[in-house]
């Protein structure tokens, strides 16, 4: 997508200032946003959903609802905040309606590889160990440790986004790590099993 002169203007202003442009009328504000937060809020759902047709789709889905709803939105607020919010209940949605329980990928499993071939192949499979996993956990455990670990949020923003407190955010985070650690003890090296 390329973007005119004035969208490149439009692209140096903060999201408050491009708020304001978007609710005036001004809807190449709003492409700014879009771009600004595209490839984090992708992440994030296809963390939850792990299909790449489904993610994007709902990654759209999470645009229109934010561009039609805001003028209802509050300036006090974050407005990244506002959208991952919006974009974890359409991803709450998604998976009531496809009754989906994985809700991430170990995307960083090259991690544990080196260049040899065996090593690449124990990471996938340990990639797949871990998606399996994923899936013991609550939709609520799930959620925290996607934030948490894969988009590396603080605990006030991942409360600020599920509207729970903080306390509830570390607990929910602490149960996650913990059940993961039981359900992949035989899986990981020793030097790995600190989650």
């Amino acid at each position: 997508m390329s973007y005119s002169p004035k969208t490149n203007y439009l692209s140096d202003l903060t999201d408050l200032e491009l708020i304001r442009k978007v609710k005036s009328g001004e809807t190449q504000a709003f492409d700014c946003l879009m771009q600004r937060y595209g490839n984090r809020i992708y992440r994030v759902i296809y963390g939850m959903v792990h299909n790449y047709a489904d993610a994007e789709d709902l990654v759209q889905e999470t645009f229109v609802h934010a561009y039609k709803g805001i003028k209802k939105f509050k300036e006090q607020y974050q407005f990244y905040t506002w959208l991952y919010r919006i974009a974890i209940n359409l991803c709450i949605n998604y998976c009531k309606r496809k009754k989906i329980i994985q809700f991430t990928s170990l995307a960083n499993a090259e991690f544990y590889a080196d260049k040899n071939p065996k090593a690449s192949l124990e990471a996938q499979e340990l990639k797949r160990v871990v998606e399996r996993q994923l899936a013991q956990l609550s939709n609520e455990q799930k959620m925290v440790f996607v934030l948490r670990t894969f988009e590396e949020m603080s605990y006030q923003e991942i409360a600020d986004i599920l509207g729970i407190s903080v306390g509830t955010v570390m607990s929910r985070l602490a149960r996650a790590r913990q059940k993961l650690k039981e359900l992949l003890k035989d899986y990981l090296p020793k030097s790995e099993k600190r989650l």
